[in-house]
């Protein structure tokens, strides 16, 4: 974090689990590892960005809670939260860089955290209020310069098709604009070829062993490391990686975000390394093992050094998906991008959604021709991920 504002100009900053405490809001945030106060304590200080991250939450009158992280944003570096990008994408005019951000800066994923059994759309209700509350006083402090209220933009970013129902019903008048399509691979067997039975063709099972074989047979084994143990390393991979997307970074930079990271994280931030025997590393995957999934966060590879022995599959996709089924977990996060690839190794594929908290309806008819647009595009991409939409999160909204 760099920015000259102090976390008590405004209440709801103090931290980011301010007013219920890290104990409550773990136990309120469950399953949802972005939302841990781990995480959270994460965002505050990994460097790119000009931010706060806080929350608004409230008791409920029939008993329970509802909260949500918080994060106002001066300056967003990475380009999939800077809200601009997407409604560029749909034809829509563009709002002021900064604002209120509804949901962590990181991690691809808001979910509106409500207490076990409380009406949902209350509960969003509530939260509306709070965030409205919210986004008074940070025109009445200045939080963003001298802006009014109603300049202020309030987006939700990476919420599923459950929560933006929520919000809606409870008053939102936006439509939902699409962020990402998101992987999650069903991990509910007994063990791996229990698994394999699952999948929906006898093609990719092949595909999968066949990619086993190689790796096995070029010698390759596995090491689970701790972050900490490991960080300065996995940022050169990960440059490799990145450099080979076009996407060039500073390994400095990417060592001490994973650093902030391991920090926030303990030793629930773990690392898989794969090696030939004898030889150094010549991949690793950050993982989290969490609740009732695992969740990949991230990996990187010495390019120069593989041998064309599938490393990237096994490493990132089959070995997370064995520690699954060892410990009973019933699914694989496996994130945004690379649909295609996580379709043809069992993926379910849901959408990720942006929505304008207090917009009103005139974009909603370019909004939904937009999300009609990428969710053919999508099913269009290949026969393995139009099998793999859930239509029930997609068809709403579009």
């Amino acid at each position: 974090m760099s920015t000259t504002v102090t976390r008590s100009q405004v209440a709801g900053f103090g931290s980011p689990t301010e007013g219920l405490g890290t104990e409550e809001w773990d136990r309120l945030a469950g399953n949802h590892f972005y939302a841990s106060s781990g995480w959270l304590d994460f965002c505050v200080n990994d460097p790119g960005a000009r931010t706060l991250t806080g929350n608004v939450h409230t008791r409920l009158p029939g008993g329970g809670t509802a909260a949500v992280p918080v994060t106002a944003i001066w300056q967003e570096n990475n380009s999939f939260y800077q809200w601009n990008r997407l409604l560029d994408l749909a034809g829509l005019p563009a709002v002021a860089a900064h604002g209120l951000l509804v949901g962590p800066h990181r991690g691809y994923q808001t979910n509106l955290l409500i207490s076990e059994g409380a009406d949902r759309v209350e509960a969003a209700g509530a939260l509306l209020g709070e965030l409205a509350e919210l986004r008074k006083r940070a025109a009445v402090e200045q939080l963003f310069g001298a802006a009014a209220e109603h300049e202020i933009p309030c987006y939700g970013m990476f919420l599923n098709s459950s929560d933006v129902r929520a919000l809606r019903a409870a008053g939102v008048r936006a439509a939902p604009l699409l962020c990402a399509a998101d992987a999650w691979i069903p991990t509910k067997a007994d063990d791996w070829d229990g698994w394999m039975r699952t999948l929906p063709s006898k093609r990719r099972g092949e595909l999968i062993r066949r990619d086993q074989r190689r790796f096995e047979d070029a010698g390759y084994s596995f090491t689970e490391v701790a972050l900490s143990e490991c960080y300065e390393e996995a940022a050169h991979m990960s440059r490799g990686t990145q450099a080979r997307y076009g996407q060039p970074a500073d390994v400095g930079v990417l060592a001490e975000s994973l650093r902030v990271q391991a920090e926030a994280m303990g030793d629930a931030a773990r690392v898989l390394m794969c090696a030939r025997d004898g030889q150094p590393p010549v991949g690793f995957i950050l993982f989290y093992r969490w609740g009732d999934a695992i969740y990949l966060k991230g990996s990187g590879f010495h390019y120069d050094r593989l041998v064309d022995a599938a490393e990237y599959f096994n490493l990132v996709y089959y070995e997370p998906i064995r520690d699954a089924l060892r410990a009973g977990r019933r699914w694989v996060h496996a994130g945004i991008a690379s649909t295609d690839t996580k379709a043809m190794r069992g993926a379910l594929v849901s959408p990720l959604w942006m929505i304008d908290v207090y917009g009103g309806e005139a974009g909603n008819d370019t909004i939904r021709a937009y999300n009609s647009a990428k969710l053919r595009e999508l099913v269009e991409s290949s026969p393995a991920v139009a099998k793999a939409v859930v239509e029930d999160d997609w068809l709403e909204f579009c």
